[in-house]
């Protein structure tokens, strides 16, 4: 199937799609109209934020000649050839949210927009700079909805008071997290900051946790490699209920991205919500890569 044919095809049975691909670079704004004009109405695109934006390291193939402009050609780099956010003065960053925010401008014009996830580095810790950084991102951002995933301890739980808080006065969403529960990790907290909530599963698979924590760099598929049970997943509705009573939209996305699990998963859950599950259709998994 072409990419059109696997969007449109998608987009018969989920009303919602995670975009991670602007993770690694800002998309161009001609796929971006695309996405908009493939997809029916109500369809809405969660977009990742670029890696710069999130505390990451970038590929210097992914800087945009703006930002590439700014930054000294003797930057230092990783082990792994990414320049190191550091090195980027303030105005990258703000040139990176002007281009991030033309690039998506089809969707919001569309409607079609949903949160713009903040995945902070797991190495951003918390401090008065990045709590600043935060509460400036619906300024930065105006009138799109914020979502902040936290991935270092020293936000949840150790600062969950000022985190949070922050959050809440800025209208962003707090992401609450599922994720296996070892020493280390960030635990799930199932608070609501702003008026949509978020929910991201990212699977139970302890021992590629494990890995990353301890500083080796496990593939995705394996770090995600987790096929939730139907009694996992209706254990979180609870929470999901909650977060239903306080907050205007609640989505929840699955991020336990090997095989087609997150497919079989997100089936799963919109038959537990009561929310109609399309019959007949094969579903391969590398459809939905």
């Amino acid at each position: 199937m072409s990419a059109e044919a696997r969007l449109r095809f998608y987009a018969s049975v989920f009303d919602v799609v995670e975009v991670n691909a602007s993770y690694y670079a800002i998309p161009d704004v001609l796929s971006v109209r695309r996405w908009a004009e493939r997809t029916p109405p109500g369809f809405v695109f969660h977009v990742k934020a670029w890696a710069l934006m999130t505390g990451h390291h970038p590929r210097a193939q992914s800087l945009p000649a703006d930002v590439a402009r700014l930054v000294s050609p003797r930057a230092r780099r990783t082990h792994r050839g990414e320049i190191e956010a550091g090195e980027f003065p303030p105005e990258a960053v703000d040139e990176a949210f002007r281009l991030f925010r033309a690039a998506l401008a089809p969707l919001a014009e569309a409607g079609k927009l949903g949160y713009v996830l903040f995945q902070l580095a797991p190495w951003v810790r918390y401090d008065d700079a990045r709590l600043a950084y935060l509460a400036s991102l619906p300024a930065r951002l105006p009138g799109w909805t914020v979502a902040v995933e936290f991935r270092h301890r020293s936000w949840l739980p150790d600062h969950a008071h000022e985190a949070l808080g922050t959050l809440r006065r800025a209208g962003a969403a707090h992401v609450v997290v599922d994720a296996p529960v070892v020493a280390g990790a960030v635990p799930r907290v199932a608070e609501v900051t702003a008026p949509v909530a978020v929910f991201r599963l990212h699977g139970r698979n302890a021992e590629g946790w494990m890995r990353q924590l301890r500083g080796e760099e496990p593939a995705v598929r394996e770090k995600y490699d987790y096929l939730y049970s139907e009694p996992e997943l209706r254990e979180l509705m609870p929470e999901i209920d909650e977060a239903a009573g306080e907050a205007e939209q609640v989505y929840v996305s699955f991020n336990n991205n090997n095989r087609d699990y997150p497919v079989r998963n997100a089936l799963m859950m919109k038959k537990l919500l009561g929310q109609p599950v399309p019959g007949g259709h094969a579903l391969p998994g590398d459809l939905f890569a």
